[in-house]
């Protein structure tokens, strides 16, 4: 209590002053659950059980007994849904006299409580101080839940881009599913509802036989996973025998025994869906956010394809013609100093396509772009489209390496058979060694020019001949 001294100042009387049940009183009102023991024990020193020598209501209300009931009367005898444990520490507190704090959940309550044992008065007394920490626990476990799923979601991000696309992509589907501890992570990609990519990361401890690519496409999981998608981004089957009345013959044959459950997020380019990620038989009881990892990952692998297509797109429309789909002048150039610096045989068929400049003048330049069109087809269909170019407005070369000249004068002869030389004037040349390979453009370029001084004969010896 506090006193006036003679000096002024306030100062502090001992605790002595106060008595028994002074303290007991403030103990009462104590926020927190709080019990006094006496321990007892055997001749050993062993304890056996604890004497309730004082209890609060919070206490009285933790255990649900009234505090009549439990004071002198023993701990094993009145409290039925007890810590073991509090043998232990009550033995540590009131004969060692070391006081502990130990963080519990508590099963009958679903609660998590943070008690404190500590030596009280005298050898053989203890006090149990019981503070309800589930509000604690939980936030503590949500940061920590928000930093691994953070930390995941960023190594995700970093191993998608640390590499090329598909080596990418499979870092990521390796990192998720050894996070989510899944039997199985896979993308597929789609077009117009078609499976044409599939990508997977497998547990090498997995037993269960997965659904494979074919049984995706035979048993159509698309159009399954559009009807539990619908407008969603991302769907969790948590007990696949829910899809036994959707569709008995996939549970059956498929799922059951092997899949559980099983989440699935849709791939976007905008609107357009591009593909699923999927993940296959992960644990419920996960230290991570795994809504917050799939969505993510699912929007990373969506930018990846979509930058993987316009790279594509790119690269084609640098390397090859807007009209006719086949190479372009660069294109050939790379292919020629390719085959430079290699020994191969090569055959290489210039074409000119006659007829054009009539063809604009009589019909206009989209009739001519359309004949031209024809002619490139015709020509990639004989030579392989993968080896044709088109190298001026009329002018088309065919570029074929590693072909015997035998085989190169059979597609020659094909193509003059099949197209007159009212299409086209052509020349041909086949070389052992495609270092030469300047040599046979040359030789070919001068063969179709003779080719086409014939054409021309003809045709204004024709002409000449009709007006007369």
């Amino acid at each position: 209590m506090p006193e006036q001294t003679n000096t002024g100042k306030i100062e502090y009387s001992s605790t002595k002053e106060f008595s028994d049940s002074d303290i007991l009183s403030m103990l009462k009102d104590l926020p927190d659950a709080c019990c006094i023991f006496k321990v007892l024990t055997d001749p050993f020193g062993t304890v056996k059980d604890m004497l309730f020598l004082f209890a609060n209501e919070k206490y009285a209300q933790l255990v649900g007994k009234p505090t009549s009931e439990l004071i002198g009367n023993t701990y094993l005898k009145t409290v039925s849904n007890r810590d073991e444990d509090w043998i232990k520490y009550s033995y540590q507190a009131a004969m060692l006299r070391q006081s502990s704090i130990l963080r519990t959940y508590n099963t009958y309550y679903d609660k998590w409580f943070e008690f404190w044992a500590v030596p009280v008065y005298q050898k053989g007394f203890c006090a149990f101080i019981i503070h309800d920490v589930t509000a604690t626990k939980h936030s503590e476990d949500d940061n920590a839940l928000t930093n691994n799923t953070n930390k995941l979601v960023i190594e995700c991000a970093k191993a998608l881009s640390s590499a090329e696309f598909g080596k990418g992509l499979r870092r990521v589907l390796k990192v998720v599913g050894e996070a989510i501890e899944a039997d199985r992570v896979y993308a597929i990609e789609t077009e117009k509802g078609n499976l044409v990519g599939f990508h997977e990361w497998i547990n090498g401890a997995c037993s269960a036989k997965l659904p494979t690519k074919e049984d995706i496409e035979k048993y159509d999981f698309i159009s399954l996973w559009d009807r539990q998608l619908k407008d969603k981004d991302l769907v969790f089957v948590n007990d696949t025998m829910i899809l036994r009345d959707d569709d008995e013959t996939l549970y059956n044959e498929v799922l059951a025994g092997n899949i559980q459950r099983y989440s699935v997020a849709v791939l976007r380019d905008n609107e357009k869906v591009i593909g699923y990620l999927v993940a296959d038989n992960y644990p419920n009881d996960l230290t991570i956010d795994i809504s917050s990892v799939i969505e993510s990952v699912a929007i990373f692998i969506s930018y990846e394809m979509r930058n993987r297509t316009l790279t594509a797109e790119m690269t084609y429309l640098g390397s090859h013609d807007a009209l006719t789909g086949v190479g372009n002048r660069y294109a050939l150039n790379q292919t020629l100093k390719l085959l430079t610096e290699m020994s191969v045989t090569v055959g290489v068929c210039y074409l000119d396509v006659n007829g054009l400049k009539a063809i604009n003048k009589e019909k206009g330049h989209e009739a001519g772009d359309a004949h031209i069109k024809t002619v490139a087809e015709r020509f990639a269909q004989i030579f392989k489209k993968k080896y044709c170019y088109r190298i001026g407005g009329d002018e088309f070369i065919a570029v074929i390496p590693e072909i015997k000249e035998e085989k190169f004068n059979e597609l020659v002869d094909k193509y003059r058979k099949k197209c007159s030389n009212t299409e086209g004037s052509m020349g041909s040349c086949w070389i052992a060694n495609s270092q030469e390979i300047n040599h046979a453009i040359k030789e070919a370029d001068e063969a179709m020019r003779e080719d086409k001084s014939r054409y021309y004969a003809e045709h204004e010896r024709r002409k000449g001949t009709s007006q007369e």
